[in-house]
């Protein structure tokens, strides 16, 4: 049996021994050292998605260096490493030049103001809350929970409307009378029950006022604002409201029908 000599052996062993250690003690150190800037990113204004993505991509830079650091000291060539590194990268970008469409999306929705985590937006026929912004795709939450993915290059270049950036947002309502009904009294009334309203914010001001004329009846275009999150709740309840009151008033909320005149007499 050839004899083990132990100074070859440690001559190879502790090379690879302080490699590991550097990265252990390198990768608690790291996770350590993240919690500041997490801490002081999450006390701004800043999106949290975007807070995420910069802690990761920090994450991935340190953890790059201590890598490198470890495999020098076992003799490996860092610059010759990073040319290789270098030659996958631009393959992988030629590979995945949709996704890095994507990527760029996502940084730039994650640095323009059009929209952040928490807000209510809609993108063509959907809308809901922004659940996360990442670097390929945006989620959104419905009320019905659908959770509804998009690709940020897609998104990017799409038309989003804010619901939430102003803080408040105004509700529309159209809502019929009978043409034998008393408009003035019609208004009055539909006013008394939107300046009612806990929710509604009253320094905006209320519209009640005729919109159109349908075959049927009168439609008065109701106008009352509320905080963003309170939308629904003003709405549902002031369309519920107003047939209560309209009832008591004894103002007609008519349905659709035909009313058929003769002009003269049939003949038998």
């Amino acid at each position: 049996m050839p004899k083990i000599n132990w100074n070859t052996v440690l001559k190879y062993a502790l090379p690879f021994g302080e490699a590991i250690l550097i990265f252990v003690i390198g990768h608690f150190v790291i996770l350590g050292v993240l919690r500041l800037p997490k801490r002081a990113l999450k006390k701004t204004k800043i999106d949290p998605s975007l807070v995420n993505l910069l802690i990761k991509t920090l994450n991935i830079i340190l953890h790059v260096i201590i890598l490198l650091s470890a495999l020098n000291t076992i003799g490996i060539s860092t610059t010759g490493l990073l040319a290789a590194l270098s030659a996958v990268a631009v393959g992988v970008a030629l590979a995945l030049k949709d996704s890095l469409g994507n990527i760029a999306g996502g940084i730039l929705l994650l640095l323009s103001p059009r929209f952040a985590t928490g807000d209510y937006i809609s993108v063509g026929a959907d809308e809901g809350y922004v659940v996360s912004i990442d670097l390929l795709h945006t989620t959104i939450r419905t009320y019905n929970n659908r959770h509804i993915t998009f690709s940020n290059g897609t998104l990017i270049n799409s038309t989003v409307t804010n619901y939430t950036w102003e803080g408040v947002r105004r509700v529309d309502i159209s809502f019929p009378i009978s043409y034998n009904a008393d408009v003035e009294q019609a208004k009055q009334t539909a006013l008394d029950v939107m300046q009612a309203h806990p929710l509604a914010v009253a320094d905006r001001g209320f519209i009640a006022r005729v919109g159109s004329y349908a075959d049927s009846a009168v439609l008065l275009d109701l106008r009352v604002w509320c905080k963003c999150e309170d939308y629904w709740t003003v709405y549902y309840d002031t369309m519920e409201q107003l047939r209560v009151a309209y009832a008591e008033k004894g103002i007609e909320i008519p349905f659709n029908q035909l009313d058929v005149h003769l002009d003269a007499p049939v003949k038998e």
